[in-house]
């Protein structure tokens, strides 16, 4: 037999990745769990024999660079020995395990007639290309029949579990062990969500806007949490709303200490003296209508605090000795 004329097989040896192969490994039943998707893939070629489609076996040689003309070999090479070549097309199964994991790779390839002397290697290197590296995913693990996807683990840890993450640290390891839902846009908003029956029913996110990540409940925002507080929307119910610890003066009314933990942005909480209702007057910027509140006499001695509703965003607040004898003096006001 004469040798192939590789320069013919240089033009028309088009190495295929069969894509319709590469994602059904071979010895695997459908519906049988398969442990990994594995790192073998399925490559189809085309040879040339002096200008004619090459019929015969053939010696093949495959190993992997890091470039596409010079680079440095990337793991070993796989011989494959009298292969055989139909009308011109081959077939065979390549592993290299998981070493286009993480790099760009370029597949060379060597022919020679089956035992007949050295090899040729034949140029352009090809590509690696998506197929094979989607194979190639390490720790991916799949069960379809039990409707289970895992990451490092096999297993599920509840019966209704349907995608898991291990992170494998060691049995003494005390890292973090997790993933992130990453956006390109500094301003973007990665979300996790929640849905049944194709229905979304709750999400949550990071809003960069106002540095807080947020849990959305059906159609509405219903917390915020950021670097120091956690904040509701202010007609919805769970966590206090605000909170003021004023001195309830006639002469200088002051807002000692407060909170506005409401979300978007807070309002400041205001105080002043109302002399028609002889009262100190807490305005808290938002509206407290039908929210709950309650006051209190900060002092060591047994006192009272009362506040009433003034418009819907303030009370008017007094303080009182037992014996009913108002006075100026500390008290604390929370609104829920």
């Amino acid at each position: 037999m004469k040798r192939p004329s590789f320069t013919s097989i240089m033009a028309l040896l088009a190495l295929l990745i069969s894509i319709a192969n590469t994602f059904n490994q071979t010895g695997h039943a459908q519906g049988v769990p398969q442990a990994s998707t594995g790192s073998a893939f399925t490559y189809q070629g085309r040879l040339d024999n002096n200008g004619a489609p090459a019929n015969g076996a053939y010696d093949f040689e495959f190993a992997l660079f890091n470039d596409a003309t010079a680079g440095s070999q990337v793991g070993s090479t796989i011989s494959l020995s009298n292969v055989s070549v139909v009308n011109g097309v081959f077939t065979v199964q390549l592993d290299f395990g998981n070493l286009f994991w993480q790099q760009q790779t370029h597949l060379e390839v060597r022919v020679r007639s089956s035992g007949a002397g050295s090899f040729t290697t034949l140029t352009p290197r090809q590509p690696v290309t998506a197929a094979p590296v989607a194979s190639a995913l390490p720790g991916v693990f799949t069960n379809q029949s039990n409707q289970f996807v895992g990451v490092g683990r096999n297993t599920k840890i509840t019966g209704n579990e349907v995608f898991g993450i291990n992170a494998d640290f060691g049995v003494s390891g005390n890292s973090y062990g997790g993933m992130y839902v990453n956006t390109v846009s500094g301003n973007g908003r990665p979300f996790y969500g929640y849905a049944t029956g194709g229905v979304p029913r709750a999400w949550t996110t990071f809003n960069q806007t106002d540095s807080a990540w947020e849990l959305h409940a059906i159609t509405r925002r219903l917390l915020q949490v950021r670097e120091n507080s956690i904040a509701q929307p202010s007609d919805a119910n769970g966590l206090v709303k605000a909170g003021v610890v004023a001195t309830c003066s006639s002469t200088s009314p002051t807002i000692v200490n407060s909170f506005v933990a409401i979300d978007g942005s807070p309002p400041p909480i205001l105080i002043s003296w109302d002399t028609s209702s002889n009262a100190c007057e807490i305005d808290f910027g938002f509206n407290i209508v039908q929210r709950y509140h309650t006051a209190t006499a900060n002092s060591l001695n047994p006192r009272l605090a009362v506040c009433l509703a003034a418009t819907s965003t303030s009370l008017l607040c007094k303080r009182f000795r037992l014996d009913g004898t108002q006075e100026n003096g500390n008290i604390t006001v929370l609104i829920y």
